[in-house]
């Protein structure tokens, strides 16, 4: 979902795993995102929050913000 300049990605993980790497996933499930929805030219992503929402039916729950930002151009 889209408001503004923010994305909100709904991120579910539906069972915990002893080698789970919460980083990864999160990386997976933006790029995913971004794979549906990819990103103008000059625009780049920022982490805002990630809030967790609750555990249902042994899922738990989270809200991805992110922002849209202008490209950091590097020389």
């Amino acid at each position: 979902m889209y408001l503004q300049n923010q994305i909100v990605i709904e991120w579910i993980i539906a069972k915990y795993y002893e080698d789970f790497s919460f980083e990864k996933r999160l990386e997976n499930s933006i790029k995913m995102e971004m794979e549906l929805h990819p990103l103008k030219e000059g625009e780049a992503l920022e982490i805002h929050q990630v809030v967790f929402v609750g555990e249902f039916n042994n899922e738990k729950v989270y809200l991805i913000i992110l922002n849209i930002v202008p490209e950091k151009v590097t020389d």
